[in-house]
């Protein structure tokens, strides 16, 4: 059971108090930059007494304060030795307090030549004398306030980096409230804080001095440990000369150290360097080996009672459970949030602020990616976890956390389902931003890039703004990050980003429809290069996911096997997206191949659309309007427009399904909070009322066009081109079907409103729906009023036989027949030509029309076109 009790001031104080002086006695001979934080006073003194006493039976203790008029650590040190010079001695044993920062200035005096302060002037000569320390092997205290010590690692980084310890101790009068920076690794993750070491062949002397020596000493113990993370450090920066090799020294020095750890039963030194191996073992991915010795360091702090240190391991075991990607995924997610909870008993933001910070910003990220509990909850818990880290790390004390944290946030805020939609996206760009005024191209490449990479995400799915604009910012935004993430130095991030790429391309507005459906294509192909099911399940289903979407709409090709390839993407994508591993994607995949079978051609044409009712009532099952109210409504306007084609089942009763699931969709689908979703789910309410059975026709056909009138207010022809010509399309429909109102001043407003549509619906750039409004066309010239009535109809047989270029019997066969059809009806009404020969023109399109039409397949559409065929019969000259 993890522990839960709550440290107080005087165990951090001990806890602090005897890793100094383990660590003081440890570095003998060894130059040891121990750091040691307090609020000035008597108990800072105290403190310093206790140690010196302790020590001075067999370590000489020294002391030395800082000039204040030039503050330089070397200086001081310079300074002592050579009033001392038994310090010149070799192997010489000591310990060195240094104080006196906490008297330094950090303001500028009008008569100060320098124009620093004296605390300036201390980071400053901190920063750039770091190799002049190497001439004191010993350890050294270093006292600093806690405000210094925030500023430490941004003033200082060079020598901050060298740091063996920080020390924190809390006075009993005002709690220390000072946090120290960490330098955090690339990716969402903060973790453990690194260090760098004294160079390895000065390391691998003072093995050789002191393995001459015989004395298995614990100094020797800190030198071994420090060879190994030497190795490993040269491992990671890629400096090794033969990595294997290296690796091995590294492991080597670590387990020499854990043995001599264990027979001079230096236990907590023993738990920090079982720490640093999994650690190395994390850096080199082998995962089979990195908890072990994890496990073993938080026993040992256990048994040791040290919360401090059981603290440092659980916060491991959280991250490395988040990155493991072996066994059940779930699973782990839960380890991970319950090892840093356990941890944040320890970490509290009184007591150990950068910490606790730390811990907040990755138990949030488990939290984004937590598989059980509510969806919506989770993402909850993440953002107030981010945002209670940034109460600690500011843009000023820590940037580059706090611009890692601002990044998480802002995927968090991308992800959210509570609160309004468009706001949530304003608060991702937002943060994304403000994290780049950190994360440049120059000094963090890859956070840059993984932050362009979001950006990109966030403005894809903007709602507020121009839809195109914003588009084209989010292909900018990952085209940059690609700039950085190239398939040969980041190649499973390359492979995300070309993915979100894809996506953007296949939304794009502006640019050839059908070019950019071709490069979204060509992307996912590409991403899934490396992204393969064996290494990446996840992310590949997510990609064949993306590429039946493509494949839905692509323009170039076989239409018939562009959707069957969409089918068969999105069925290997649920071979992954099972309903138990992943329920919110399994929903939402089996909301695209019912969308895939709406639009399939071959097969049954009912039986496809029972297939696609069934998926999208099964997704219904997990995206509920409480969980999930966006996908919920977006699922309700695709099934309803599957019962509004539905062939099976009695057709009135399909199109009341419709509307009242259309209906539903708008009670999320609000024009305030989704304009264009609510548009489009107008347009296709309008469009069920086009076609309603029941109640009164005209009236139904009213609210059609009051629908689609609606719809146009937001589906504008500059904001969204072929939107607009859809809308424009069956708003023609809706006036030709028109009852009320003057009969000829409904025809000519709807082939107004099909003449613009085809302003937009191209045969180059659409020529599916170039046909179809041809056609639509077409038959509003049959029964014109106004006009020449020959000339009427020769138009319209001349936009008939123009649809029929596209809408071939193979492609389309269903709206091939439709044409044909109506070519026929056409034919039959002709005044020009011969008589005869037109009639036998009318029934030579509707015996074709019936070759699709037939009594089982389109029961309705055959009982029409027969009857069409019994009038030209009824009609005919010729014998």
């Amino acid at each position: 059971m993890l522990n839960s009790e709550i440290v107080d001031d005087q165990s951090i104080n001990e806890n602090s108090y005897d890793r100094l002086v383990s660590l003081i006695e440890a570095s003998q001979g060894v130059l040891s930059l121990l750091i040691a934080s307090c609020k000035p006073g008597d108990f800072q003194t105290q403190i310093i007494n206790r140690y010196e006493a302790e020590l001075a039976a067999h370590i000489p203790c020294y002391r030395v304060v800082l000039n204040q008029k030039e503050p330089s650590l070397r200086g001081a040190l310079e300074q002592l030795v050579n009033d001392r010079p038994e310090l010149k001695a070799p192997h010489a044993s000591a310990a060195i307090t240094v104080t006196g920062t906490e008297a330094l200035r950090d303001s500028v005096s009008q008569a100060d030549s320098n124009h620093k302060s004296e605390l300036r002037r201390f980071f400053g000569y901190l920063q750039w004398t770091r190799e002049g320390l190497r001439e004191f092997p010993f350890p050294i205290v270093l006292w600093v306030t806690p405000n210094i010590l925030s500023r430490l690692s941004l003033e200082a980084r060079d020598f901050w980096s060298w740091r063996s310890g920080v020390f924190r101790f809390v006075s009993p009068a005002v709690p220390e409230t000072g946090v120290v920076n960490t330098t955090g690794e690339s990716s969402l993750l903060i973790e453990a804080e690194r260090r760098q070491s004294l160079p390895l062949d000065e390391l691998l002397e003072q093995v050789e001095n002191l393995e001459k020596q015989a004395r298995e000493t614990p100094a020797l113990a800190t030198v071994y440990n420090r060879v190994a993370n030497a190795y490993a450090n040269r491992v990671k920066t890629r400096q090794a000369q033969d990595y294997s090799q290296e690796i091995d020294r590294a492991i080597h020095f670590f387990d020499k150290s854990l043995a001599l750890q264990e027979k001079l039963n230096l236990r907590q030194a023993q738990s920090d360097t079982l720490l640093q191996l999994g650690d190395i073992y994390r850096d080199l991915g082998l995962w089979e080996r990195v908890f072990d010795p994890y496990q073993q360091s938080l026993e040992i702090a256990r048994n040791l009672k040290d919360r401090l240190r059981e603290a440092a391991a659980l916060g491991r075991l959280g991250d490395i459970y988040q990155q493991y990607r072996q066994g059940d995924r779930a699973s782990n997610l839960e380890r991970a949030i319950a090892f840093y909870t356990a941890a944040l008993t320890v970490y509290t933001r009184d007591t150990f602020p950068e910490d606790w910070a730390k811990m907040q910003n990755n138990l949030a990220i488990a939290y984004s990616n937590r598989i059980r509990g509510e969806r919506a909850d989770n993402i909850e818990v993440a953002i107030a976890s981010f945002t209670a880290a940034l109460t600690v790390y500011t843009r000023d004390a820590f940037p580059e956390n706090w611009a890692m944290t601002q990044n998480n946030l802002a995927i968090a805020y991308s992800n959210r389902i509570r609160g309004e939609r468009a706001d949530n996206i304003e608060f991702a760009i937002a943060s994304c931003t403000a994290a780049l005024t950190v994360y440049t191209r120059d000094t963090f490449p890859e956070n840059w890039a993984a932050t362009q990479n979001n950006l990109g995400d966030a403005y894809r799915n903007r709602i507020r703004g121009e839809k195109a604009q914003n588009i084209e910012m989010a292909i900018a935004s990952c085209t940059a990050a690609l700039s950085v993430r190239t398939r040969e130095t980041f190649p499973e991030k390359w492979a995300m980003t070309q993915n979100n790429l894809a996506i953007a391309y296949s939304d794009r507005i502006r640019g050839d429809k059908a070019q950019n459906i071709e490069m979204a294509i060509a992307f996912y192909t590409g991403a899934l290069s490396v992204l393969t099911r064996d290494a990446f399940p996840e992310y590949w289903a997510l990609t064949q996911n993306n590429l039946g979407e493509a494949y839905g709409n692509r323009i170039r090709g076989e239409k018939a096997e562009n959707i069957e390839m969409a089918i068969a993407f999105y069925t290997a994508a649920l071979t992954v997206r099972t309903r138990e591993a992943f329920p919110q994607k399994w929903a939402q995949t089996q909301n695209n191949l019912a969308t895939a079978y709406c639009k399939r051609i071959r097969g049954e044409k009912a039986e496809n659309i029972e297939l696609a009712i069934a998926s999208y009532t099964a997704a219904l099952t997990v995206l509920t309007r409480e969980a999930f109210p966006e996908y919920w409504a977006m699922t309700q306007n695709n099934l309803a427009t599957a019962y509004r084609n539905r062939i099976r089942g009695e057709k009135a009763e399909n199109i009341e399904l419709a509307i009242a699931s259309y209906t539903a969709a708008l009670s999320v689908r609000t024009r305030e909070a989704f304009p264009e979703k609510w548009a489009m789910t107008q347009n296709n309410l309008a469009t069920a009322y086009s076609n309603r059975i029941r109640g009164e026709k005209a009236e139904n056909i009213e609210v059609a066009i009051a629908s689609y009138t609606a719809a146009l207010s937001v589906l504008t022809r500059d904001a969204f081109p072929q939107d607009w010509a859809l809308t424009q399309n069956n708003l023609g429909v809706a006036y030709f079907d028109r009852i009320r109102g003057e009969k000829a001043e409904n025809i000519e407003v709807a082939i107004a409103s099909y003449t613009a549509a085809l302003t937009v619906r191209t045969r180059e750039a659409f020529p599916e729906k170039w046909a179809m409004t041809q056609n639509n066309l077409a038959n509003a010239y049959c029964v014109r009023i106004r006009g020449d009535k020959a000339e009427n109809i020769e138009l319209a047989i001349a936009y008939f036989t123009a649809a029929l270029s596209v809408l071939t019997r193979d492609a389309f066969p269903e709206y091939w027949a439709l044409t044909q059809n109506n070519l026929g009806e056409a034919y039959r009404k002709r005044i020009r030509g011969e008589k005869a020969e037109n009639i036998e023109r009318a029934i030579a399109s509707f015996t074709a029309a019936l070759s699709v039409y037939t009594r089982e397949a389109f029961p309705e559409q055959w009982d029409q076109t027969q009857n069409n065929l019994a009038t030209a019969y009824s009609d005919r000259i010729r014998a």
